[in-house]
């Protein structure tokens, strides 16, 4: 049984690694646990790089326990049909589904994109989706792509936030990877970039286009760029999207997940059981993108990220400016070992646990 909240949770969680503010732990609770000031732009290490610890420590927890404390996107993953399996719930012949599939990981918080294969194409059962099918030829003058949810307007422009010198299969992984704020791996080298874009809402730079869309080019035409929402269920379906240039297919609600719908799942286990609509009976005829993430972050996951960035902010001390080694007390080095051997002994009472029953 997961259990939903302890009065023990942190939760001052307002994420911005830039002002020192993580999903699992803050500056300013880094500075109280080694007892100095305040962290500011002016202090060394500065506010903004505590962030980068704070967000590097938080990888570190992830990979240690096995899985998040904040959601995390897992796309494309490629699942066969098992239909007609007796091997799970429920474990007789009456069932109420036709077919199922375990994913890789547990603990989902959206099903992003359900795609099945019906023949002839993918058939997406999830969220909302929109496309953009780009232009066949490098276009001249100003072209951008908006999108909108809420109150809020996200804004892409050619020579800015994508290119579009290289053909339309290219500029549609440039969109997507823009979508995404990620490093373009696949298109850099054409393009020179050497960073992954940054787009904001109307000028909020603590609101990003990668918080409310994932987008991917298309499988099977790779000139079109697929856009989901992030929002909760179908939710996605009153966002809008426009472009100057090239065609739109606006957002469309592709989801009926219940128990007598398409589909319906056990997010705690990573399961999805189809009913009225699945795929063929094949290998690899189920593509998921989905979110996971576990829904609190448990006070002992707190203490072991502040206590690793603690840690390694002493590490990086060296010439003791930060944090003073009077000599008294416990030095600097036995510090840095205790806070290791500390938030490592939490994190492994925290791994994941796989159980054979012969």
């Amino acid at each position: 049984m997961s259990k939903l909240s302890s009065p023990s949770d942190f939760t001052n969680i307002n994420v911005n690694y830039t002002n020192g503010s993580g999903y699992y732990t803050t500056h300013g609770d880094i500075s109280k646990m080694l007892q100095i000031a305040p962290f500011t732009t002016g202090t060394t290490p500065s506010i903004a790089e505590v962030g980068l610890l704070i967000k590097k420590s938080e990888e570190r927890v992830d990979d240690i326990v096995g899985h998040s404390y904040r959601p995390v996107i897992h796309s494309n993953e490629f699942y066969g049909f098992e239909a007609f399996n007796h091997g799970a719930y429920p474990v007789h012949r009456f069932k109420d589904y036709v077919g199922f599939v375990q994913l890789e990981r547990p603990r989902v918080q959206k099903i992003v994109r359900l795609e099945v294969w019906q023949g002839d194409k993918y058939v997406d059962l999830a969220s909302a989706t929109a496309k953009v099918k780009m232009p066949p030829t490098p276009q001249s003058g100003n072209w951008t792509i908006t999108l909108g949810v809420g109150t809020y307007t996200f804004v892409l422009d050619k020579g800015i936030d994508f290119f579009d010198n290289f053909g339309p299969k290219t500029t549609a992984s440039q969109v997507a990877d823009a979508i995404n704020e990620v490093f373009p791996h696949k298109t850099a080298k054409f393009t020179g970039e050497t960073a992954a874009k940054s787009i904001t809402a109307n000028g909020n730079n603590a609101v990003h286009i990668s918080d409310f869309f994932y987008a991917t080019t298309d499988s099977e035409g790779g000139d079109t760029v697929i856009i989901s929402s992030l929002l909760l269920g179908e939710d996605g379906s009153a966002c809008t999207i426009s472009s100057t240039l090239g065609s739109v297919t606006g957002f469309t609600d592709n989801q009926d997940q219940r128990r007598m719908g398409d589909y319906w799942t056990i997010d705690i286990d990573g399961k999805i059981f189809f009913l009225k609509n699945y795929p063929y009976l094949r290998s690899h005829s189920v593509r998921v993108t989905y979110v996971t993430g576990e829904t609190r972050v448990p006070a002992t996951v707190h203490d072991a990220a502040t206590k690793l960035v603690a840690a390694e902010i002493i590490r990086h001390d060296d010439n003791s400016i930060l944090i003073a080694d009077t000599g008294s007390n416990i030095d600097l080095k036995t510090k840095h070992d205790i806070l290791l051997e500390e938030a490592n002994a939490i994190l492994d009472g925290k791994k994941d646990v796989i159980h054979f029953i012969a």
